[in-house]
Order: C-alpha cells, then structure tokens, then sequence
C-alpha cells in the first residue's frame, strides 16, 4: 500500500507539472492526531507532572482518579435511540457513558493502565455499533452538538488503540450526530433549514456554540476539512447567536466585552464561555488562532463574565435585543442577571492557561476566577447541567508560562485594497457627504468619485480601518455610541473599536459592515431609497438596506482554487492555470480593478505584467494578453463578480458578455464555459485571498 501511495503521489506531481490529470476527489488535509482538546505533547506533560507529583497537577490528577465516572468497572448502556426533551427522555445514557469513556481515556493515557483502556474503547464501539437516531424536542440540538463533541474528543484519544474501531465511530459521528442534527441546526442542509425553522437569533448562543464545536470536533476525528472549515467560518461569521461577534455584542471600557446571555442568567452564559474556548482550543490545536480573533474578543468577554462571578457588581451593561420565535418578536433585557451566579462551571484553567501562560496577557479576573474553582473536577450525576463539559482543567490545561505552542492568527476574509460600498435595496453608494471630521456618511447614486471609494486595510484578526479616498478621514462611529441609530461620521483616525469594523458575509456577495464596538451593522436609515439618505447603527435585521456589495476599485488578490485549496490561479507563459507553489508568487498575484467593459464588473491586472489582463479568447481559453484598448477586448477582459456557484461566501465570476459562462479550472487550466454541477460548480468557484 505504501508503494502505491508514493507512486501515485509521483504520478500526480508529474501530471501537475504539465498540467494535465483526470481530477479525482480533492487530497485530505493533514490534521494533527491527537489533536482535539489535547495533543499528544499535552498528554506528556499531564504524566511527567503527575509521576513528579508536581502542584497543582497532582490534585487535579486526584479529581479524576476519584470521580465515580473514572471507575474501569462498566458496562455500556448504548441503545438505538436517544431522545432529549419530552416523552421518553433518556439522554442520561448517553451523557453518563460520553463521560466515562473519557474518563477511562485520560487515565489510560497517564497511566497506561488498560483497564481503563478498555472500558473507554467498549463504550465506544458500544454506541457507535448501536445508536441510529437522536430524537426529542427542540433539545435533541442540544444532545448532538455536547454529546458530540464530546464523543468525538474521547475517541480521539482512543483513535489508535487495539480493537476501537475507529470507521464506525466515525460513521455514527457523521450520519446521526452531524448530518442529520448539527449541521442542520447551524447552516441548514437536506434535512431542513437552519436553527429548526425559527428566526436567526431565537436560539441563544449555547446552542450554536455547542454545534459549533462538535462541527469542528468531528471534522478533526473525521478527517473531513470541508466539515472543521465550517465549524471555523461559523465561529467568525456565523448568522446565529453563537458565532464571537453574536456572542460577544458589545464592548465595554477596561478590557471588558458583554455576553450574549448575560441578562438571560449566569449558568448558561459560563457555559457558553466554556463552549467558546473549547471550539479556540481545538483549533489552536490544529493551527488555527480563534481565541485570538476579532483582537482578542473572547478574552475580553471571558473577563466580564469572570469578574461578575467572582462577585463584582462594577461590570457595565447595554440592553440587549434578539429577535425571537419564528418572526422575530423583540425580546429586551435591560439588566445583567444574578440567577445562577457563582454557580461552579470547570471551564476557567483552560482559558487562564491560554492567556496567562501560553501568550503571556494580563487577565486578572479570570486569574481570580480559575483559582476560585481549582482543582476542576467534572460531570456529577447528582447535577445534569455539569455534562455541558468536560471538566478537569486543572490536570489538563495547567501549563508553563510560554508553553503549548503558537498558532497562526489567520488573515482577513476581504483583501486589502480600495473599494466602494454598494447598498443593495438601492444600488446606491456610501458616500462622504463633506471633507471634514464629523462629515456625515449617506448613501448616494454611484458617481466613481473618491468620496465614495474607500480603502480597507485589516488590522488583525479579521477586523479593518475603512479610509475615504477623498478625505483621508476615517469612517467612526459618532461617540463611540452603543445606541441603536448611531451614525456614521468621519473623523480623525483615534484608534478606537468605533473605528474598527468587520465584514460578515451574508450570502449573495453581500456583507454587513459591522463596528467591532457594537455589532451593529451599517444601515440606511429608514430603508429610504433617496439620495442623501443617513447611515446609522442598528440591530441586524436581515433587510436589504444592511447588506453591502465590496465593488473593487484597486484590489490586489490572489484566488485560490475552492476545490483544490492549494492550487491559485496563475499565468504560466501567459496561460492562465491554477497550480501550487508558484513561483515566482507574483505570477499568482492580480490588481483586481473596475471591468474595463463597466465598472460594476471586474477585471484582473497582472501584478507583475501591468497592462496584461486575465481575457478570454474565442477559443474559450484564459490568456494573460496586453490590452489593445478596444471594446472587444474590454468585454473579453471583464468579469461579473457573483456569489460562489458552490459557496455563496466565495466567489465565481461570469464572462461579460455571456452571463451562462464562468471562469473555470478543468485539468487545472482556465477557461470560460458553461455548466452546471457540482463538479462544474466548484471548478468555477474562487476564494479572493490577500497577497
């Protein structure tokens, strides 16, 4: 087997060169095994600590030595049905079982002991060999997305060990975990639309972000890349309460960031926290900086949520709005809710140690909060509400200053460059009204002038300085207001998260422009469709008038392919292919600039041929050809810019002059063809990525 995996890996690398091969289904991704909420460095450093008898290890490490769900003497209580939520509630089974078998895989990793070992890969197959359906009320979500990231981290753990079988975990995860339940719940599939019928934001944030982080752990126990990334999108742009914008909707002075469920009561909203730094540690463990996004958003919150539990009443609140039910009904909270606090929740070490230790940050409350709970135990039978997690932070996260290694914080989801903002319910452009801080922001007929472009340059993170062209002022929000109706100003560039915004996709090619201080996206007052019309803040309700197209004016990209993510477009003597590893890498990059046929369209530049544009031929192909300044070429060097055919949070891009043809790869070179598909249809999408 290993013979013919080098062969054919030599076969594709030659047929690549040339550019040549039947396409067969894109290369797994590479995850780090083990790789979930603990790697295989963590797992040492637990032994080396607990063998030492090193504090505060060593209690932790007693915690679960003494936990009655630790006890090696089990017999698995797997049935075929498990049903949360009305007649015939039994979810107990499986959240008690989940809880062992994790267990028993700690102790046998520490220990090595296999006893342990055993019952944790006899629970395991026991479930994955007998449960088919996961029923019940509206918390049958809720019993798939806890359970399954849950399920998915124990098995992670057991992955290699003798006789777990490791498909048909990953068989169950996938078709009555994922598929039917969580990915319905977050994004919708064939088994329904998302968040079971109702309004967006009708769910608080819990139930998202425990979907959220079975996505992302099954992904990694799956191998499935196209499931983790969706796990990831959703954490950063996510529709529903649960991704860190939703979650985390105001920010407060002092470091501090208001939870979503902060008026709701405070266990839900310490579960949700702890949902939250599952998902980032995951991903750090995979590479990816989620802890760190929307500059350290997380962090911020975790903090509020730490110093109101510790028992300070100086924490500040803004009323908070959700739509509710199927028609989204206003619910307000008004005060932040002592319900619940204090109540114990094992979900601090991890967030103190990512923080205080891995990245060296200043998190006083937190700090305090962490060492009121150590050591963490876990899961009470007694308690329903402490299955939410897994516990036993103290022995699993306690780390030295600096270590656990270093993720990437990942780039934007818009490249930098300029651009103009045009509103969809009227096509019209957000334009400076005035040269001066304080000018007010309206919308206006697209003219091409420069107070109606505007350059974006990301900060970090995903959040961006938006600049107007004409002024050189920056776009702020007057006050630094959390009020609904706020507008939108010119000013002075000051620094502040008033003048920090994210770009959240909304599907169509669409994005709501949305200040990092409020989460409260740009939005033409009074849905008017005039001229002069004012740009305010106000709650995301879903309408045309908080929905901007990014036409580019001078944009340079480069676009990955989305169904061989390694591979970019690039010009090979003058051929336009997709491939890897270019080089030199200016042959990837493009001046994304107003078509030459029409500037709603779009054309690409080469950055290192100016004057040579991407342009179809009449023979279909796509050559890097100098312009000739004619019409002709114009129309076959312009491209409408439209949601991806296969991810509507990407792109595809039609010929000018025929909408029916796409850009598209086949056999890894470019043309313009017509199609359909989901092969045709992931040919022809593209991610535009920065430089």
């Amino acid at each position: 087997m290993k013979r013919i995996l080098a062969v054919s890996m030599i076969l594709c690398l030659l047929a690549s060169m040339i550019g040549f091969v039947d396409k067969g289904q894109a290369a797994a991704t590479d995850f780090v095994h083990p790789g979930i909420l603990h790697t295989q460095a963590d797992f040492d450093r637990m032994k080396q600590m607990v063998n030492a008898g090193t504090q505060p290890y060593l209690d932790g490490y007693n915690k679960l030595v003494s936990s009655p769900l630790s006890s090696s003497n089990w017999t698995p209580r797997a049935t075929d049905t498990i049903i949360r939520g009305g007649t015939g509630d039994n979810v107990a089974l499986l959240n008690v079982d989940v809880a062992r078998a994790y267990q028993n895989a700690l102790l046998w990793k520490i220990t090595g002991n296999t006893a342990n070992g055993d019952t944790a890969r006899n629970i395991l197959n026991a479930w994955s060999s007998t449960l088919t359906t996961i029923s019940g009320a509206a918390e049958r979500y809720l019993a798939a997305g806890l359970n399954g990231y849950q399920m998915a981290n124990a098995a992670e753990i057991m992955r290699d060990y003798p006789g777990f079988n490791v498909t048909q975990m990953q068989n169950m995860l996938l078709n009555v975990f994922y598929k039917p339940l969580i990915e319905r719940f977050l994004i919708g599939n064939e088994y329904g639309k998302d968040h079971n019928d109702a309004y967006i934001q009708n769910y608080r944030a819990n139930w998202d972000l425990c979907n959220m982080a079975a996505t992302v752990a099954i992904g990694i126990f799956t191998d499935r890349r196209d499931i983790y990334s969706i796990g990831i999108e959703y954490f950063k742009h996510g529709a529903g309460n649960g991704s860190i914008y939703n979650a985390i909707p105001f920010l407060h002075p002092n470091g501090l960031a208001q939870w979503e469920e902060s008026g709701r009561d405070q266990a839900h909203t310490q579960m949700g926290i702890g949902l939250m730094a599952a998902t980032a540690e995951m991903a750090w463990n995979q590479g990816d900086d989620l802890y760190g996004w929307a500059n350290n958003r997380f962090m911020r919150a975790a903090e509020y949520v730490a110093k109101y539990n510790n028992g300070d009443d100086n924490v500040p609140y803004a009323t908070y709005e959700r739509g509710t039910g199927t028609t989204g009904a206003v619910h307000t909270e008004t005060v932040i809710s002592s319900a619940s606090r204090d109540e114990y929740r094992p979900v601090w070490e991890m967030i103190y140690n990512h923080y205080a230790k891995r990245k060296g940050l200043l998190v006083p409350n937190i700090a305090a909060r962490a060492q009121l709970v150590r050591p963490e135990g876990g899961p009470d039978t007694r308690y329903p509400s402490t299955f939410d997690q897994s516990g036993f932070g103290t022995l699993l996260y306690t780390r030295p200053a600096g270590g656990g290694g270093t993720a990437m914080l990942p780039g934007g989801n818009i490249p930098d460059g300029t651009y103009r903002f045009i509103v969809r319910h009227t096509g019209k452009a957000m334009d400076a009204a005035g040269t001066t801080s304080g000018s007010s922001i309206r919308q206006w007929t697209s003219s091409g002038g420069t107070n109606q472009q505007w350059t974006v340059t990301h900060l970090g993170g995903g959040q961006y300085s938006v600049k107007n062209v004409q002024s050189g002022l920056y776009l702020d929000i007057a006050s630094a207001s959390l009020d609904h109706g706020a507008k939108f100003k010119l000013w002075n560039s000051n620094g502040g998260d008033n003048q920090k915004f994210a770009f959240i996709p909304v599907g169509s090619g669409y994005h709501r422009i949305t200040p990092a201080h409020t989460n409260k996206p740009a939005d033409v007052e009074g849905i008017s469709t005039a001229d002069g019309a004012l740009i305010q803040q106000w709650r995301y309700l879903s309408g045309n008038n908080q929905q901007w197209r990014l036409e580019p004016v001078s944009v340079n990209v480069r676009l990955q392919s989305y169904n061989y993510p390694d591979r970019f477009v690039r010009h090979f003597n003058y051929r336009a292919q997709i491939a890897a590893n270019v080089s030199p890498v200016q042959d990837s990059q493009f001046k994304m600039v107003a078509g030459l046929a029409d500037p709603s369209g779009v054309s690409f530049e080469s950055v290192n041929f100016p004057g040579r544009y991407l342009r179809v031929r009449s023979s279909g192909e796509v050559w890097l050809d100098p312009s000739d300044s004619t019409t002709a070429f114009a129309n076959e060097a312009t491209f409408r810019r439209v949601a991806g055919l296969a991810d509507a949070q990407k792109s595809s891009y039609q010929t000018w002059t025929d909408s029916a043809k796409y850009l598209r790869h086949s056999n890894y070179l470019l043309y313009a063809q017509s199609g359909s598909g989901s092969t045709f249809n992931a040919d022809a999408t593209f991610t535009e990525t920065a430089p």
